[in-house]
């Protein structure tokens, strides 16, 4: 790997960190700013939380200059990526209709098999119904 490409890889890690530890801390700034017990730590936690929201935006803009195909407003259109994209496209839609129709094998399997425990377990009870009811009628002819 050449040396732009890891430094670039390394300002847009450190750029997301960035953009995470600012956002987390913008988005606990409203729990902090309840608890505040005076109005000092008050003022203090609105103005660390507005930074925050600054710094998130700068950083955000910032990403953006730095992989531009990666920003939400970029118009590059590379005709060999969208072909890519479409035969990917095509090779997932294939897949997807070999896992489905694998899928609805399995599901017929199960349905099989839930049938046949059914049927076992109802041929269970009702020999088990039997064998207590002819239990039940020679005890009831012998000492009824």
């Amino acid at each position: 790997m050449n040396v732009p490409m890891q430094s670039q890889k390394l300002a847009l890690g450190l750029i997301e960190g960035g953009l995470t530890l600012s956002g987390v801390t913008a988005a606990v700034t409203p729990l902090a700013l309840w608890v505040a017990w005076s109005e000092m730590v008050f003022y203090l936690v609105l103005s660390v939380g507005c930074g925050a929201f600054l710094i998130f935006i700068g950083l955000a803009r910032l990403r953006g200059l730095l992989a531009p195909d990666h920003a939400p407003g970029a118009k590059v259109i590379d005709f060999e990526s969208l072909r890519r994209r479409r035969v990917d496209w095509e090779q997932l839609q294939d897949e997807d209709r070999g896992v489905r129709r694998r899928q609805r094998s399995i599901k017929g399997d199960a349905q099989r098999e839930f049938g046949y425990m059914v049927r076992i377990t109802t041929s269970l009870i009702l020999i088990a119904v039997l064998l207590f009811l002819a239990v039940w009628a020679m005890m009831e002819i012998r000492y009824g």
